[in-house]
């Protein structure tokens, strides 16, 4: 029974210990590699706080408590200028967030509709004129900018990106939809980690805005896509009672 929770906890604290040793570690050239290295890493260390805070939404009263105390741990590190040293504590709070929301919404179709309905507003937002959540850009982040999630670089106390609160909103939302309705919900935190990595790279590569929630949206069906069926069918049941 102690395993699992000290295991979850055990990987916060080595996201936590990542995000504040990157300014520490080796300076990585040329800039470009270093750029995708620094926010490959700390997109994995923001994933394993949003992952972690998936299982406490089975329980109601520690959810909402779990999100209240680290909204407070969030305005308290924001006061504090801490910068990248706060990503953890802002992941599991936006997350939270996010799972307060799925199981308030707790529905089948939901679970299919509302990632697809979230893309389409990420894409137009991105490509109509809106910034792009995730700028892999250190030039084009704000350190400490508690409406983002800060990706530190190797080596220079600089961040090397950002990733925006909606995606690790609806990150959360999905991976309590993974959860409760059959999916994978280990097998798509992961894969909404390299979904990340895609658009880290793809962003470096084409310099220009990558919309991030198209891509969570399109891990999270691919890595369930056996299982999708069984969910339409489950919505299908919904919708004729």
């Amino acid at each position: 029974m102690v395993r699992g929770p000290a295991a979850v906890l055990a990987l916060v604290a080595l996201a936590q210990a990542y995000v504040l040793a990157a300014p520490e570690l080796p300076t990585i050239t040329p800039v470009d590699l270093s750029i995708v290295v620094a926010c490959t890493a700390g997109a994995a260390a923001i994933f394993i706080c949003v992952a972690a805070i998936v299982p406490v939404s089975d329980v109601a009263p520690l959810l909402w408590l779990t999100t209240l105390g680290a909204f407070l741990l969030v305005a308290a590190l924001n006061v504090a200028d801490v910068g990248a040293a706060a990503t953890p504590v802002e992941a599991i709070a936006y997350a939270a967030f996010g799972a307060i929301f799925a199981a308030g919404l707790l529905a089948p179709s939901l679970a299919l509709a509302l990632p697809v309905f979230v893309s389409v507003i990420d894409l137009v937002s991105t490509f109509a004129g809106g910034p792009s959540e995730l700028l892999a850009n250190a030039g084009q982040t704000q350190p400490g900018d508690p409406l983002s999630l800060e990706m530190p670089d190797w080596g220079t106390g600089l961040p090397a990106g950002r990733l925006g609160i909606s995606d690790a909103v609806f990150a959360g939302v999905f991976l309590v939809y993974a959860r409760r309705f059959g999916l994978r919900p280990r097998a798509t935190a992961v894969a909404l980690w390299l979904a990340t990595v895609v658009a880290i790279v793809l962003k470096v590569w084409l310099d220009q805005a990558v919309p991030v929630l198209p891509l969570l949206t399109a891990a999270y069906f691919l890595v369930n896509l056996d299982r999708l069926p069984a969910l339409v069918r489950l919505a299908s049941r919904e919708s004729a009672t």
